[in-house]
């Protein structure tokens, strides 16, 4: 497994939105092993979820990886570590994007609260 970079964002019931990123280094984004996303803040430290969100209600998740790396699954957990919800993820087709509106994963029509201790893990794959 190679090095993989991975943002997007959350949308809100409420019509906001957060960025999101993780970044990993060796095997934490793997089959085997989720990696947890954190939500960049307007100064550019990075925060739990559940620290910055609590109370929002998720609509969509949109979440790139990059190239030649896959979303194999997108699970949100809550703070007993219960899955919330779990996703399947694909890969883009990276010769096609265009404007890069197309995710690995993108999900919508969703109602989940982010209540204290949620958090949002990806599994990746080359």
């Amino acid at each position: 497994m190679t090095d993989t970079n991975a943002q997007g964002f959350l949308e809100f019931s409420d019509g906001s939105w957060c960025h999101l990123y993780g970044i990993s280094t060796g095997s934490v984004f793997t089959d085997a092993t989720e990696a947890e996303m954190y939500v960049r803040t307007l100064g550019g430290s990075q925060e739990t979820l559940a620290k910055s969100h609590e109370g929002k209600v998720i609509s969509r998740i949109a979440i790139q990886v990059a190239d030649g790396s896959i979303v194999t699954t997108c699970k949100i957990y809550d703070a007993k570590n219960g899955v919330v919800a779990f996703y399947r993820g694909n890969e883009r087709n990276v010769t096609t994007v265009k404007n890069g509106e197309t995710y690995d994963i993108d999900v919508r029509g969703l109602a989940i609260p982010i209540l204290k201790g949620t958090v949002l893990k990806l599994n990746t794959a080359d």
